[in-house]
């Protein structure tokens, strides 16, 4: 009996190991903020190397940017400057501009670093999926506004008051910062399957409810485009629009992967 007392003193440890992996990998919130300042420098450093990089081509970054306006302008009409610093400044802003896109896929890994020890190891494998998915939805998002949208935003403004005789001059550096916050904000929205994805993974919304608060989600969605674009209804229907088709592709992709509740198969 007396031999038997060690082994029965050591099943108690064996119960403390810990059963959930994810709790092995707990930090404090000091090892959280170091993690996250470790992250934020890796992808600032991508970003400033991306950006000497296209430093030297931001003429050529914008003549690229200003190609959905040229044509657009009335007779008479064009790009102007109102400062002798500004075709500099606006060539500097292009090299910022192109460095965070450059540095994207690193900006998104280092996202992934940073929530990878809330995951299981399963889930950690997933970091070239998830940076390929991220990147792809980005500068899908920006070409999609480029391409796209522009075009038609150009027209609509330009031949606003044709028929007077005020002449249409741009300056340089408020058109560069009309195009690119509207190709960020498309690149940021588009990311909302991706979102869904993480928060049906967590747990925190199903397939099911999305679907149910669907209706709710699409008078959100054309509020929300209303706040970020123009004042103008093209604009504003050609970001709505695309946000309802990704809200359709996170439910189908909560109902896919997200977390099974337990006790079995769910309202999903």
């Amino acid at each position: 009996m007396s031999e038997a007392a060690p082994l029965d003193e050591a099943a108690p440890l064996d119960e403390a190991a810990p059963s959930n992996e994810v709790e092995s990998y707990r930090m404090s919130l000091l090892d959280h903020l170091v993690e996250l300042r470790s992250c934020v420098i890796r992808a600032g450093l991508a970003v400033v190397v991306c950006i000497a990089v296209a430093m030297p081509f931001g003429e050529q970054i914008f003549a690229w940017l200003m190609a959905p306006a040229v044509g657009q302008f009335p007779d008479g009409g064009g790009f102007t400057t109102l400062d002798v610093t500004e075709r500099f400044m606006v060539w500097l802003k292009c090299s910022l501009f192109a460095g965070l896109f450059g540095a994207s896929p690193v900006v998104f890994h280092q996202l992934w670093s940073f929530i990878a020890p809330g995951l299981y190891r399963q889930e950690k494998r997933h970091v070239l999926p998830f940076v390929v998915c991220a990147t792809t939805l980005f500068v899908g998002g920006g070409a999609f506004c480029y391409y796209e949208l522009m075009p038609y935003a150009m027209r609509f403004f330009l031949s606003m008051g044709m028929g007077d005789d005020a002449l249409t001059m741009v300056s340089m550096n408020r058109y560069l910062s009309f195009v690119t916050r509207l190709i960020v904000i498309f690149g940021g929205v588009f990311e909302l399957p991706l979102i869904i994805f993480f928060l049906a993974r967590l747990g925190v919304v199903t397939a099911a409810g999305l679907a149910r608060f669907r209706r709710y989600a699409i008078v959100c969605l054309f509020a929300g485009a209303a706040l970020l674009t123009p004042p103008d209804p093209i604009t504003q229907l050609m970001l709505a629009l695309p946000l309802v088709v990704l809200y359709e592709v996170g439910i189908l992709t909560a109902r896919i992967w997200g977390r099974k509740p337990e006790g079995g198969s769910a309202d999903r």
